[in-house]
């Protein structure tokens, strides 16, 4: 029984709580009061047979001109928005001047070229370099009156005004579904084509890109909290016995007229989540919780599309006993993760399927990190290997990485390298950066492929590899060799990082039809940039690439799953030969870029994108022995097969996640880390007391 008790109250503000929990369909923007729901709807089919097919003969688009029509239809369960817009990908011929016609439900919208609907949008128009030649594709949008719309079928038809040419549309293969989305795949078969002014219709051969895009807030959300010591004692390195006799949580929020946020609470007696020591779901006040730690979760919902409730805060209040300790006992050090999970469950890799492995053999890279000194010289190692490989045949789907490669040697049995005359290999950035990646996996490392762009710009795939040595996630590009890094501290940067240094050079907000790339001066913007470049070893330097590529730091996005080599879909139809289309990668967002019009995921929170991997998490706590303390291990360690514990000066050896830790007179250490599957050793976290 506790000795004494107590009243705790711990108060936490939105900002605080958006940081660190788990969000769903929840936004808090720089300008918001709190915790909102996300406002933002995509209603579309097309996603997961969008892009450029690797087949011969499938040719992405439908030209728009003389009596043809183009015709979609969408359902919309809920059709009030406060703005709609069709988006839809699109080519522009240079110097063209037909208009579009857009009907929707019978409404009509013409919209002129790009030059006369979209000035400042020079994107649209001045890449391609001669008068006719179709431009890039690109991303339009087109304002639709929110009241043409209706519940069920929305009619969308599309064709050129006066039947002139100088308009294509993105047309998403049936045959490609299968790529971009889980099975089993079911086609939508809502777009026909007319090729007679609309007297009669055909089926088309998949489904034209086009979406709406609905200026309005989600209708439900959901928050989770990570598990917080309501006893008062979160980041003390070793906790006193302390008891929670009862709990109530209180919340700071606006709910106006048909808004809800509806609060719940779990406890227990173990820092981390299990049924055995867990109780379920309780609305608060609970009387008698399961232990000292708390779970809390946030649901959010509206019936008005037009109201979101507001989160500003909650205080947690326990009434806690405690049972005064006995031994003294004297923190000397404590060296403790703190560990960001994601809101997303991204599958990771299997370090030993049979590609990576193949990978590993076939292509010697034991003999390339052979004599590194460090995790992060291995790295750098399979970068320029990523660099220096050969590569052919490369297909946008699947990421087979073994059928790009080129195993060639030369006389003396060395295989053989590329040869460049700049800093930039022959192939398109996607190949060699999946490379990179299967290679980091396949030495146990957990690496990902992102892919990033401006407006006015194209864009370029690059990847991202967890250092340990670093702690973070590092940006490195495989199609030059390079990465930024902090010259204040020469600590290599992660995409936002770098995005975060573009970002705070822009005057003015990130938007389709003003990019900044037109409207700043490019030689101030790089002008003492507070990033360096990593040239390494070459023959030519990085900079001028490097400089052109920092301008693309506006929008990025991951494929949501690593495990990309054992799984092939799904995945993207093609990535880098036409503009980015599928839906479901997780996009990065925030006040100075702010989300897509056309895609569905977004997120601004760092933990989202940027969890903390292969650390250990310590939880430690006096128990009724004076010289024992209760030790509890968690970890976020991709292919997890285990801790490893050394005690004082003894030898590493195998440790359950829960464990007494015996004390003796004097100093005890304990060091902890986490093992993967590829037998790579974790961080290490460390506690040092004194008996």
């Amino acid at each position: 029984m506790a000795d004494q008790s107590q009243r705790i109250t711990t108060a936490v503000t939105a900002s605080e709580i958006y940081k660190a929990a788990r969000i769903r369909n929840l936004w808090l923007g720089a300008t918001d009061p709190g915790i909102r729901l996300f406002k933002g709807q995509i209603v579309e089919n097309d996603s997961p047979g969008a892009g450029r097919s690797d087949a011969e003969g499938r040719a992405p688009f439908e030209e728009i001109s003389g009596p043809r029509v183009l015709r979609k239809g969408l359902q919309l369960e809920d059709p009030h928005a406060q703005r709609v817009r069709l988006a839809f990908i699109g080519q522009e011929r240079k110097g063209h001047s037909a208009s579009l016609r857009v009907t929707v439900n019978g409404h009509q919208i013409l919209r002129p070229p790009s030059p006369l609907a979209a000035p400042d949008a020079r994107q649209y128009w001045a890449l391609a370099k001669d008068e006719g030649a179709w431009n890039w594709s690109r991303w339009y949008y087109v304002d639709i009156p929110p009241a043409c719309l209706i519940k069920g079928d929305n009619e969308i038809t599309v064709q050129a005004k006066g039947g002139h040419l100088g308009w294509n549309i993105m047309v998403a293969d049936y045959r490609d579904y299968e790529k971009g989305m889980p099975g089993p795949v079911v086609l939508p078969k809502t777009s026909r084509i007319s090729r007679d002014g609309g007297q009669t219709w055909s089926s088309e051969r998949g489904e034209y890109v086009m979406r709406l895009s609905l200026d309005r807030y989600r209708k439900s959300g959901n928050l989770m909290s990570p598990v917080v010591d309501a006893a008062g004692e979160q980041d003390l390195a070793v906790k006193n016995r302390r008891s929670l006799l009862a709990l109530n949580l209180k919340a700071d929020a606006e709910t106006p007229s048909g808004t809800r946020i509806r609060f719940l609470a779990r406890t227990g007696s173990r820092p981390a989540y299990d049924d055995a020591h867990w109780s379920d779901w309780k609305p608060c006040p609970i009387d008698n919780p399961a232990g000292r730690y708390v779970q809390w979760k946030a649901e959010f919902s509206t019936d008005d599309p037009s109201q979101t409730p507001v989160l500003k805060g909650i205080t947690l209040e326990a009434d806690v006993g405690e049972t005064p300790a006995v031994t003294p006992l004297r923190v000397v050090h404590a060296q403790n993760a703190e560990i960001l999970r994601s809101s997303y469950d991204f599958p990771h890799e299997d370090y030993n399927c049979d590609l990576l492995r193949e990978l590993r053999q076939r292509f010697e890279l034991d003999a390339v990190v052979v004599g590194a000194q460090t995790e992060f010289e291995k790295i750098m190692r399979l970068s320029r290997w990523a660099y220096d490989i050969p590569l052919k045949n490369c297909t946008h789907f699947p990421w087979n990485v073994l059928d790009w490669l080129v195993l060639e040697r030369d006389e003396q049995g060395h295989i053989v390298k590329n040869t460049y005359k700049q800093r930039r290999r022959d192939a398109m950035c996607l190949y060699p950066n999946v490379v990179l990646v299967a290679a980091c996996q396949s030495m146990g490392i957990p690496a990902r492929h992102v892919n990033f762009h401006s407006e006015g710009m194209t864009g370029h795939e690059i990847a991202e590899v967890w250092s340990n040595d670093y702690r973070k996630w590092v940006h490195l590009d495989a199609t030059r060799d390079y990465y930024w890094y902090d010259p204040d501290t020469c600590v290599p940067l992660s995409t936002l990082e770098i995005h975060r240094a573009l970002a705070d050079r822009l005057e003015e907000i990130e938007r389709w039809d003003r990019p900044y790339l037109f409207r700043q001066d490019l030689n101030a913007l790089e002008k003492d940039l507070p990033i360096a470049l990593r040239e390494g070893d070459h023959q030519y330097s990085v900079r001028e690439g490097a400089l052109h590529l920092f301008h693309t730091f506006c929008h990025f996005r991951i494929v949501p799953r690593y495990n990309v080599f054992s799984q092939a879909a799904p995945l993207p139809v093609s990535q880098g030969t036409e503009v980015w289309a599928w839906d479901g990668y997780l996009n990065w967002a925030d006040d100075k870029v702010p989300p897509l019009l056309h895609f569905s995921n977004h997120t601004n929170r760092q933990a989202d994108f940027y969890p903390t991997l292969n650390q250990t998490r310590l939880t430690v706590e006096r128990t009724d022995v004076p010289t024992e303390l209760q030790v509890y291990l968690e970890t976020e360690t991709p292919c997890f097969d285990g801790y490893q514990a050394k005690i004082d000066q003894g030898l590493w050896h195998d440790q359950q996640s829960t464990f007494r830790w015996s004390l003796h007179k004097g100093m005890n250490i304990l060091q902890i880390r986490s093992c993967n599957t590829a037998d790579v050793k974790g961080i290490i976290s460390a506690l040092a007391v004194e008996v």
